[in-house]
């Protein structure tokens, strides 16, 4: 009897924990909602909402996910578990052209949001992103929900693991989609070339903010990779989505220190595909 009791207790106790929990949406720093004060420092609302659902519903959970191990020897492919942080969170909003800072950093402890320049890939379009898909070697960015990982030295320096949570992102460990920094990454170069240069499908930043992104990121933050033009249909095949754009693309033209450029000494072979 003591002990039925206690589970009756224990139950209602867990239901009343779920159900008072409390949801990021209702979330206050100084009275103001943190939705709000996103919203108004400009973070799109679409994918605000999408990343603030996914967290009220897992943050804190462990989850399985595929990730690379880098070994001395050899590169496999293996099961890992990573808890989902809610103390950051970012956004990156493909639906702007590469010269401007579509990288939102947002502090869900105190409401602040830093905004960044971040590249795509090279096949998803010059300036403007337009093609995305999951496939290697395709040398173009993945849309979706990504977990950070851990971290690594490779040939951008310190870099982080990316886990794609989604059907159209699934692959991004197997393609070395990751968080690098890179030269091709700056204010200064939009200012001499007119935009970023590309990535072979990571969204690389600027070496000055590299440090930023993998403390703040490593081991289970959420970044979600967006475009607010995705077309439906499209957006159920993994293989290949497209976007409507109504701007016009630059020339496709290699510019120096890009990824394409800085790996054209490089075999097939020793090049990692992405």
């Amino acid at each position: 009897m003591k002990l039925q009791k206690f589970i009756t207790a224990l139950v209602v106790t867990l239901i009343s924990s779920q159900s008072f929990a409390e949801s990021l949406y209702d979330k206050k720093v100084k009275d103001v909602r943190l939705y709000d004060m996103f919203i108004k420092q400009g973070v799109p609302e679409a994918a605000l909402q999408r990343t603030f659902e996914f967290l009220d519903v897992n943050a804190g959970k462990t989850i399985k996910v595929r990730s690379k191990v880098r070994g001395k020897e050899r590169t496999f492919m293996d099961d890992r578990e990573v808890t989902i942080r809610n103390d950051f969170v970012a956004v990156i909003d493909f639906s702007k052209p590469s010269s401007e800072r579509r990288l939102y950093v947002m502090n869900l402890k105190d409401g602040a949001v830093s905004k960044h320049f971040v590249a795509h890939g090279k096949g998803s379009g010059v300036r403007v992103a337009a093609k995305f898909s999951n496939i290697d070697g395709s040398k173009m960015s993945s849309l979706g929900m990504y977990l950070g990982g851990n971290t690594y030295y490779g040939g951008h320096g310190e870099s982080l693991n990316l886990y794609g949570l989604e059907a159209s992102n699934s692959k991004a460990a197997e393609r070395d989609i990751v968080v690098h920094a890179a030269s091709y990454v700056s204010e200064d170069y939009v200012k001499s070339q007119g935009r970023l240069g590309r990535s072979w499908g990571c969204p690389a930043v600027a070496p000055g903010i590299i440090k930023k992104m993998l403390n703040n990121f490593k081991e289970g933050g959420l970044i979600y990779a967006y475009h607010k033009d995705l077309i439906p249909v499209a957006a159920k095949d993994p293989t290949l989505q497209e976007v409507q754009s109504g701007e016009k693309d630059d020339e496709d033209v290699d510019l120096p220190d890009e990824e394409e450029s800085v790996r054209k000494g490089q075999s097939a072979a020793s090049a990692p595909q992405q």
